[in-house]
């Protein structure tokens, strides 16, 4: 009989042992799983700041150009402006040459400007699309996440036996029990 309660300690005792070890192992996947998320998490975030800044940098050249456009039009339009009044001429023609150079000089300048709104709202798209993707693949990073492993359930240690109570609540092989 001791015997055999010594193999059976011993059995619990193994498989305490190897419900231990298989938590320990699946709380240590959890951490790995856990910190390459938050790894490629932060690297995904980086890579859409970038193409952030690209989109951003795009716009500001589209600006920039518009503005030295702009300013090469302006200049264009007074040196039109000048040559039509040295040429000497009077009446309404001349006003009308001016007007007209006005005129051609406001087609261009409207031009530019729905050129650089359309590279604008370009941008926006692309920044969007950008932000889409990361959020999407921010996703696949949480979800290959393993599960969080609760504390096992492991047998009781047999070392420290277990009395059998009465409804009085004195153990059955107690001294003081009422046979």
């Amino acid at each position: 009989m001791v015997n055999q309660y010594n193999q059976q300690r011993e059995a619990v005792r193994n498989e305490r042992a190897a419900i231990w070890s298989r938590h320990e192992a699946n709380k240590l996947t959890y951490q790995r799983s856990v910190e390459q998320a938050r790894t490629r998490i932060g690297l995904n975030n980086e890579a859409a700041n970038r193409a952030y800044l690209a989109e951003q940098t795009k716009v500001d050249e589209a600006r920039k150009k518009a503005a030295f456009q702009q300013q090469a039009l302006l200049a264009k339009a007074i040196g039109d402006k000048g040559s039509i009044l040295a040429a000497g001429r009077s009446g309404q023609s001349i006003g009308l040459l001016i007007n007209d150079v006005e005129r051609q000089k406001g087609f261009s300048q409207a031009q530019i400007n729905a050129t650089l709104d359309s590279k604008r709202d370009a941008s926006l798209l692309a920044m969007e699309s950008t932000y889409i993707q990361n959020q999407s693949t921010n996703n696949q990073a949480l979800s290959n996440i393993a599960f969080n492993p609760q504390d096992p359930y492991i047998p009781r240690d047999p070392r420290t036996p277990q009395f059998l109570r009465d409804p009085v609540g004195l153990a059955i092989d107690s001294p003081f029990a009422v046979a």
